[in-house]
């Protein structure tokens, strides 16, 4: 590609294009003119001449004419027009008249966000800058954020993707000159032309993909589209700023696809005659004529007229072009015989009076929109914007530089964090449930699986944690930071070394020094489980680190070796593997919450984050009630190690650590739970009734204020020596990117993390108590369940007269079936696909904000969140279920922590915590029958609470 030219002293648009791309560097316009800003035409128009190849889009055009498809959650076929041929120099003029129309609401809402909010979307945005925009239009929008960048920094190259010449000249010429500071670059072409063009850079970048543009791809194209651009185009902490227009009432969105103008009803007819004129230009190359009189319009205008159809359920709008008459597509002469090669034939196509042609759709998005996109593409959803009418969202997301596989859930039609209505519908309404754990996991983790989880790992251990902090110890019941870097590939050695009967790898020593860490007596630290001997000096970095990358050569070796097997390998050499991988997987969990009680000025933050101002008042509280059930399912069901030994690995086999064996039934009796957890700003007027000296709360200030907050103002948090009865004036969360205030910021609707006894010491001040392990299982998995069974069903039935699991029952009678064929299989497979898990976010996320009535509506079932964010405490003791034998294996792993009964009591005796936190492991947090444990005085561990109560 020739040079491109330095617009701004200092700055060059060239490293952000690929230097093997091929362009017209041309200005569309008079050779001589001087432009103050560099125009790259990739058009394939501009770059093929004289083939005999048809062209794409014509292609598309030809299948879409002959091949009906059926949209997403809709059972009537249409055929098609390409969407992308709306936009001609008409169309892009027809288009830029309808932003000015009152009904469409959409670019005065996203003007308004910008104008409101820039000063915090231009603070995520620095210097040097590559600002990338998809299909920009008028720039109209984007003038706001250039003039803010303009002012405030420096080195920005802007870059306009569009798919016109004459409109990219006329926006870049009036903006171009204004701002001094911003390199400009105009690239012309539609994506697929021009984005194939960009490449990685190591100036930072942000995408802008404004107007809701996203709506016009199904799900699964958005995600793919997305995808790509985060794979090939971004890197670690780029961001992509897209504007998502919100679900609103149907006649909202009809106005403003059906204008009193009739503009709407002209941009969408108007791509008739640009078809027209796509295909004459075409058939005349091929033939050599001069003269486009021969040949004739394919579709004429004048029999179509415009439909508009909203589905209010999906959120989407559909805009049709209706045959007024009986039409006939002629195909001409000369390019019959590619019809034919494409589709089969090249007979005439009939378009009856009545029939639809589909030209495109505009989905509308819920609140958990852009959390399911973050979560299916791999991104992290940074920051909201919203507007002042709840009409339209700019949502923040950005690359992270390393997460863990997500939950591989179908993706739902519309970004609903429950999948409706098709996908959900196909597998629950209309087919028996029968689908099984092995459709989520296979039984050992994949090659990917293992290196997402060992970049995550890096990322605490060596950015995360500067190295000159890895000798700290900033709990004093744990090791300091260096023991868990070789902890991790020892524990994992010596359960290779087992799975292939073979030697430790060098130096076998590390195995005696890192094979386990230590958990101490909270009351009585002398009073420790068995732990590997303390070295005089620990080892070098280095030498740790040669020492991991040879362990994880040998797992990806047998991981090799297990696929190239067919999974046809012991089980015992299959679990050796399996334990390894979520020892590593829990114990990122166990070092993130050391880093969390560092001086936050030592945290390296791995991504650029953006925290709301709390705009919303504390959740209503509301209660979901269950009839309870005699026989609720707890732990594996056929997963013994000593049974299932050296045989052959059963296909589709679970694993689960020993207290997870064997099953148990416990008997529930009626209660009713709360359907979110305490959030921060709750668990804060708490601590100010016992601060104002309220009788029912005997701890005192010190024990309450959670380990997970910092006070703001220093030297402001309780101390048991002075001050045990006054609170700090602002406390903030402790995260990896920040610490976001508890009164000023949305982590005052985060789920608090706090020890079971403070949980406990809340829940008696409230006159309720913790859940047991039993009922939070059972509340958790009913309502999942049971969720996205309602949204499917052609009416809802629920209220919240009716116990939760009793209407579940109605749903699934249909289905001869019951709840319990499905509850208590090991993974739940209906979480919601924006729970908090694997690294979505670093750090928890809000609770819905309840609506006033939304105790009382017996319409629908209330929103609830049981798994993401926080693990939750219950009110069961740790304990092995009946039958209960240790792992040969580990065989301390769980035994070593059973408490008597007697001593429940204690700050030191374990309790049960369920569900999963954000930093848990997809696995971990899908399998249900995981059970994890703390003293019930900890107070770091990432755990929650919520209230339960009997009823009658």
């Amino acid at each position: 590609m020739p040079a491109t030219a330095d617009i701004d002293s200092g700055t060059s648009v060239q490293p952000l294009l690929s230097s093997v791309s091929i362009g017209i560097v041309d200005s569309g316009l008079d050779q001589n003119t001087q432009l103050p800003y560099q125009f790259i035409d990739y058009r394939t128009s501009s770059l093929v001449e004289n083939t005999n190849d048809m062209p794409p889009i014509l292609k598309e055009l030809v299948c879409g004419l002959t091949t009906p498809r059926t949209l997403p959650g809709n059972s009537t076929s249409n055929r098609y027009l390409p969407t992308v041929l709306l936009y001609d120099d008409a169309g892009l003029d027809y288009f830029d008249r309808i932003t000015y129309l009152p009904e469409y609401y959409l670019t005065d809402c996203e003007i308004e966000i910008l104008r409101t909010h820039i000063e915090a979307i231009v603070a995520g945005i620095p210097s040097n800058t590559d600002v990338v925009e998809l299909g920009c239009g008028s720039l109209r929008k984007t003038e706001l954020l250039l003039d803010a960048l303009n002012r405030e920094r420096t080195g920005v190259t802007y870059y306009a993707i569009d798919v016109m010449p004459r409109p990219l000249h006329e926006s870049m010429a009036k903006l171009a000159p204004r701002f001094a500071n911003i390199s400009f670059c105009a690239l012309c072409g539609t994506y697929d032309e021009v984005l194939p063009r960009l490449r990685k850079s190591a100036r930072p970048k942000i995408v802008l993909w404004l107007g809701s543009s996203i709506g016009n791809l199904r799900t699964p194209d958005a995600v793919e589209f997305l995808t790509k651009i985060s794979q090939n185009v971004m890197t670690a902490n780029d961001a992509i700023l897209i504007g998502m227009d919100k679900q609103k009432p149907t006649d909202v969105i009809m106005h403003a696809y059906h204008d009193s103008l009739g503009i709407t009803a002209k941009f969408e007819l108007n791509i008739l005659p640009h078809i027209n004129q796509l295909v004459a230009d075409y058939v005349i190359q091929q033939s050599g004529s001069n003269s486009k009189d021969a040949v004739n319009n394919l579709l004429d205008m004048e029999n179509f007229r415009y439909v508009g159809v909203y589905d209010e359920k999906i959120g989407r709008h559909d805009a049709f072009l209706e045959a007024c008459e009986d039409v006939v597509v002629r195909w001409p002469c000369g390019i019959a015989a590619q019809v034919k090669d494409i589709c089969g034939s090249d007979e005439d196509v009939t378009i009856k009076r009545g029939d639809r042609l589909y030209v495109e759709s505009a989905y509308k998005y819920s609140d958990s929109a852009a959390e399911v996109l973050a979560q299916a593409t791999g991104l992290t959803f940074s920051a909201t914007w919203i507007s002042s009418r709840d009409y339209y969202m700019l949502n923040m997301f950005r690359k992270p530089q390393a997460a863990m596989t997500h939950v591989p859930l179908p993706l739902p039609v519309s970004f609903n964090k429950w999948s409706v209505p098709t996908e959900r519908s196909s597998r629950l309404a209309n087919t028996p449930l029968t689908i099984k754990a092995p459709e989520q996991f296979p039984t050992i983790p994949t090659i990917d699986e293992w290196q997402n989880v060992w970049k995550v790992w890096d990322l605490l251990t060596l950015q995360i944690i500067t190295r000159d902090k890895l000798l700290v110890r900033p709990i004093d019941l744990r090791h300091p930071f260096i023991f868990y870097l070789g902890h991790i590939p020892a524990f994992a050695d010596i359960h290779m070394a087992a799975a292939e009967t073979a030697p430790l790898s060098e130096p076998a020593i590390f195995a005696q020094w890192f094979e386990r860490g230590i958990d101490p007596n909270m009351e009585d630290t002398s009073i420790c489980h068995s732990h590997s001997e303390v070295p005089d000096k620990w080892p070098s970095v280095e030498e740790i680190t040669v020492y991991r990358d040879n362990v994880r050569r040998r797992i990806a070796a047998w991981i090799d070796s297990y696929a190239a097997l067919k999974g046809n390998v012991p089980a015992d050499a299959a679990r050796h593997v399996w334990m390894a991988f979520e020892h590593e997987a829990m114990h990122i969990e166990t070092l993130l919450y050391m880093v969390l009680q560092m001086d936050p000025e030592d945290i390296r933050s791995p991504i650029n984050c953006t925290f709301a101002p709390s705009r919303f008042a504390l959740p209503d509280r509301c209660w979901v009630s269950y009839a309870g059930y005699p026989a609720v399912v707890l732990g594996l069901p056929s997963d013994n190690e000593v049974a299932l030994g050296t045989a052959t690995l059963p296909p589709g086999h679970v694993f689960g650590w020993d207290n997870e064996s064997p099953s148990t039934n416990i008997a529930v009796k009626p209660f009713r739970i709360q359907t979110q957890p305490i959030t921060n700003g709750e668990y804060f007027t708490f601590l100010k009734a016992a601060q104002s000296g309220n009788t029912k709360i005997k701890r005192s200030i010190y024990d309450l204020v959670p380990r997970s907050w910092i006070a703001l103002e220093r030297d402001q948090h309780p101390t048991r020596a002075a001050n045990t009865a006054v609170l700090a004036t602002n406390y903030g969360v402790r995260t990896v990117v920040g610490t976001p205030s508890i009164f000023s910021t949305e982590a005052a609707l985060w789920p608090v993390i706090v020890s079971q006894v403070q949980a406990t010491a809340y829940a008696s001040w409230k006159g309720k108590r913790l859940p047991t392990e039993s009922e939070w299982t059972h509340a958790a998995r009913t309502y999942h369940l049971a969720y996205a069974l309602s949204i499917t069903a052609s009416e809802s039935n629920y209220s919240s007269a009716v116990p939760l699991d009793m209407y579940l029952d109605e749903l699934l009678s249909a289905q001869n079936t019951t709840a319990s064929v499905h509850t208590c299989q090991p993974y739940d497979l209906f979480v919601p696909s924006d729970a908090n898990v694997g690294f979505a976010h670093w750090h928890p996320v809000p609770v819905p904000a309840l609506q006033p009535n939304a105790i009382t509506d017996t319409d629908s079932l209330p929103d609830a969140t049981f798994i993401g964010s926080t693990w939750e405490w219950t009110s069961t003791q740790f304990y092995p279920f009946d039958g209960f034998q240790p792992s040969v294996m580990y065989p301390g792993y769980s035994a070593d922590f059973f408490d008597p009964p007697e001593t429940c009591d204690s700050d030191s005796t374990h309790y049960v915590i369920k569900g999963g936190a954000y930093a848990t492991h997809p696995r971990i947090a899908l399998r249900q029958t995981f059970r994890n444990w703390y003293q019930r005085g900890y107070p770091y561990m990432l755990a929650s609470f919520r209230l339960c109560e009997d009823t009658v």
